[in-house]
């Protein structure tokens, strides 16, 4: 039988290999080639079922690697943190601290390396050789260029880094381990690569700021990874002790990450569901059971705040990116058929290279559970979501009103966005960038989202790229659903300081008709706002109502009220960067009053071309036989797609002789209510008491 090519290095650096090569760094190589690394039959089926399945992930692979071969540079990866669109070629040699148009975050990118794992799997696609030389190439020349120094902490051998860089070495060789590049001098170059970042991990020098960060579970995941392969049984359970600390300090109760961005929120459960996959290779018991149902739960946070599109929502410092393929190996890891209702059919891409072929046969064996839909309150950290189905062509409303979550969160409080027919209507602007500039203050600004201003005034503003001048409140968010009527309110303390409550309440209608009315309690401030910022997709056209909004497959109208005084549109553009580093203008409006204390926008779904007619409504009282004026209470009759609804909307509570209201002969005793005025029996649903 012939030798095998891990047989043939083991046994060339059990004698020596024409090196120093020592006992130790024979059995962690051993213990490398046996667990990590896939037998050359095994890979090619990898490969085959990814070309199946999964063309033009194959063709991005190539497209990757082939470039990588030109020491041209491009991240274009789906969870690339920091995404580029301007290739960086190096002609002679890699300068592995180059800074990209003043932006140190491609630096750290690109010290990442997780790239180099396109490289192994082009590879094992194609078999041709190049490809795992040029990864050894670039290994080996990182390696002697970037040795570990204090100096480079900030730079290439920050903890983050390190920590991903580990795990991305190990992927990434164990897709060339069979190449004949891969020599005992490059083994022994990779084992002792592999121990520096170990010692660099277990020194932490910032352990209190990783137990609260994003950072420290991918540290600890790359120290868990290295530190089992190397046998430092200290540092395994060091990386073990921090591992689930994390889950419990970081995890909020409704599954969220407390960071308030889903891509950080995922980019900690992609590592969480990494320790565990090795864990599990390995035969240890690395999390209690409490612990996998937090990983369980913060997977079904992934799940519930999926947009249409199955991305994440662009929230805090998030890009729009399809969270499919997490779901998928959540829901193979967990064996959770509700996971895998919001996952791909078959396992993803990375999951086949990660798991192994066989592992699509278990995947398959997992029956789905049909997700149905309704309403989703993630209370914790602040999320609503209302969506009519998990389809791509779903109606999907979402708003916060949640904790800042640190330096990736926004000034995004009483945020709403809003999906009709699977388009996007109302979205949130992105990130684009973290460099200290004018851009990354406006994205991360309250008037850069869906949401009301008092005086056109911020209420936190930035103080740098990661920090506010102050830190508001948001007060928890009041949630009901009854039959067609679904109804949310949230309020923040941002004006506190000026004497003013900002409490925004939001009241749907079957999906077609939304009705956003915000108050501003206590001092009426001089001019009151409200904020929209629209997709791309969307056309808007001034009517002599209002505004019309014209999408790819959906029509809107929009009219705007303010407790009967003159309400002021003005059209105009805004950026939008649904990915790091590339930003267009959408546009956006802005509506706003003088001498008030509530402003009213009513959006309408068009589905015909019969016209939109909302009428205000003197609210009036039937139990005294008197009106209430509009400082009290306000109500509207919407007529839309052959239906007319009537609703109310109090500025006090309930009480006095201001207690049973209504309008168009339908009474109740809420402080928010509606009713469908077709109904021969009239009757007002109360939403909030």
């Amino acid at each position: 039988m012939d030798e095998s090519p891990e047989r043939r290095i083991c046994r060339k650096l059990a004698e020596g290999g024409g090196i120093n090569m020592t006992g130790p760094r024979e059995v962690q190589w051993r213990r490398f080639c046996e667990t990590m690394a896939p037998q050359r039959d095994e890979l090619k089926r990898r490969a085959a079922l990814c070309r199946a399945l999964w063309p033009q992930d194959c063709a991005l692979t190539m497209k990757t690697a082939g470039e990588l071969r030109e020491n041209t540079f491009l991240f274009q990866l789906p969870w690339d943190m920091e995404q580029t669109y301007q290739p960086v070629h190096f002609e002679n040699g890699i300068d592995w601290g180059f800074v990209l148009n003043g932006d140190q975050e491609f630096t750290f990118q690109m010290n990442r390396h997780r790239y180099w794992i396109c490289l192994g799997q082009a590879y094992a696609l194609t078999g041709d050789e190049t490809y795992a030389e040029c990864f050894v190439n670039q290994l080996t020349d990182w390696i002697e260029k970037e040795p570990w120094r204090k100096d480079a902490a900030d730079t290439t051998w920050r903890t983050l880094d390190a920590g991903l860089r580990a795990d991305y070495w190990v992927r990434a060789m164990a897709l060339c381990a069979r190449s004949a590049a891969v020599t005992p001098q490059v083994v022994e170059r990779f084992l002792e690569g592999l121990e520096i970042h170990a010692n660099r991990l277990a020194e932490n020098p910032r352990i209190g700021f990783s137990t609260k960060s994003n950072w420290g579970v991918m540290e600890y995941t790359g120290l868990y990874m290295v530190a089992w392969l190397l046998n430092r049984p200290e540092d395994v359970e060091r990386a073990r002790l921090f591992l689930r600390k994390a889950l419990h300090t970081q995890f909020m109760d409704d599954g969220m990450q407390w960071e308030a961005s889903p891509m950080y929120h995922n980019e900690v459960l992609m590592s969480t569901l990494e320790a565990l996959r090795l864990a599990r290779l390995w035969g240890d018991t690395l999390f209690s059971q409490e612990e996998i149902e937090i990983i369980r739960k913060a997977a079904y946070a992934t799940m519930l705040l999926q947009t249409p599109a199955h991305h994440q929502p662009m929230v805090g410092d998030s890009d729009d990116t399809d969270v499919r393929d997490i779901l998928t190996q959540a829901a193979l890891l967990l064996e959770d058929g509700v996971l895998k209702g919001g996952a791909f059919d078959r396992l993803d891409y990375e999951s086949i290279w990660l798991l192994g072929a066989e592992e699509d046969v278990r995947y398959q064996s997992i029956a789905p559970q049909a997700l149905k839909g309704g309403v989703t309150e993630l209370s914790s950290s602040g999320q609503v979501i209302l969506r009519t189905g998990w389809d791509i062509k779903a109606d999907w409303l979402y708003f916060k009103n949640g904790p800042l979550g640190g330096g990736h969160g926004h000034q995004d409080k009483l945020h709403v966005g809003l999906w009709l027919d699977g388009e996007e209507i109302l979205t949130d602007g992105g990130r684009y960038t973290y460099t200290d500039t004018q851009e990354r203050y406006w994205l991360k600004s309250a008037a850069a989202h869906n949401v009301p201003l008092a005086d056109a005034e911020e209420y936190a503003d930035s103080i740098d790229s990661w920090g506010y001048r102050t830190l508001p409140q948001a007060l928890p968010n009041r949630v009901c659903h009854k039959g067609e009527y679904f109804f949310v309110e949230g309020s923040h303390t941002g004006y506190v300081a000026q004497g003013i409550l900002l409490c925004r309440r939001i009241l749907v209608v079957s999906s077609d008709i939304f009705v956003i009315n915000d108050t501003w309690i206590g001092r009426h401030p001089r001019e009151t706002s409200q904020h929209f910022h629209f997709a791309e997709t969307v056309r808007l056209n001034t009517t002599s109502q209002g505004l019309e909004g014209i999408g790819a497959t959906s029509r809107f109208s929009m009219q705007f009220f303010a407790q009967e005084q003159f309400v002021r549109m003005k059209l105009g553009t805004a950026p939008l960067a649904r990915h790091y580093n590339k930003m267009k203008q959408v546009p956006d409006l802005t509506v706003n009053a003088e001498n008030c204390g509530a402003m009213t926008t009513i959006l309408v779904r068009r589905r015909d071309t019969s016209p939109v007619r909302i009428t205000p409504q003197s609210v009036y009282n039937e139990a005294y036989s008197h009106e209430l004026v509009p400082q009290q209470a306000e109500g509207f009759v919407i007529e839309a797609n052959g239906r007319r609804h009537g609703v109310v909307f109090l500025y006090q509570d309930v009480g006095n002789t201001e207690d049973y209201n209504g309008i168009c002969g339908a009474y109740g005793l809420g402080r928010v209510m509606a009713c469908d005025l077709n109904q021969a029996s009239r009757q007002m649903i109360v939403l909030q008491w």
